[in-house]
């Protein structure tokens, strides 16, 4: 049986969750996690730069974005938790170049939990634009000949041909997440606040 509210009884009934973005998946994949958690939680909006480069690459980068929007929206909007979702691209082996994400939670107490998730294939096409100075987000959008893909099902959506949509996949990576809202404790002595942005 997963934990719950009733898991949580130092936490208010109706806690105060700020997404650093307004990206429509982000906001729903918050909303996915929390509000089974808890049902009257004020999940809501609060943009705030991510203070790394536009099209993260790497994992290091692709994390501190997550760690800086999280810990900002928390922080600048006075929340109880504040959210942050990161999608990023990875090289890998065989000249490979991975769609990957990462995510962050900023508890007010000072803590901050973070998860990385799974990585997705690019086509050569795509991985090309990339590594020639496109942005993923128009990269796709020229690809696709659309726009706004990352406002909906997302590049991950498209690649998986709609089983895993960009708000879903964003969700469990917050998941992966959580041990640092249900097991605080098990965590002390991990820093991740560089807050460069």
């Amino acid at each position: 049986m997963p934990l719950s509210a009733q898991d949580l009884p130092t936490w208010p009934e109706a806690p105060r969750i700020a997404v650093g973005s307004s990206n429509k998946p982000k906001l729903l994949a918050t909303r996915l996690v929390f509000l089974p958690i808890w049902p009257r939680a004020d999940i809501f909006p609060f943009p705030v730069s991510s203070g790394v480069s536009d099209q993260p690459w790497g994992a290091q980068e692709t994390m501190q974005g997550a760690i800086n929007r999280a810990v900002a929206a928390q922080r600048d909007a006075g929340a109880d938790i504040g959210v942050g979702l990161e999608g990023g691209v990875e090289e890998g082996p065989n000249g490979l170049l991975f769609l990957s994400g990462w995510s962050a939670l900023a508890l007010a107490d000072g803590r901050v939990g973070v998860a990385g998730g799974a990585r997705t294939v690019l086509p050569p096409a795509l991985a090309q634009m990339l590594r020639s100075g496109v942005e993923l987000g128009p990269a796709i959008d020229a690809w696709l000949q659309r726009v706004g893909v990352r406002h909906a099902e997302g590049t991950v959506g498209v690649l998986t041909g709609g089983h895993l949509p960009r708000a879903e996949s964003f969700a469990n990576l917050l998941r992966h997440a959580l041990p640092i809202l249900f097991h605080p404790q098990w965590y002390d002595g991990i820093e991740l606040h560089d807050v460069s942005a």
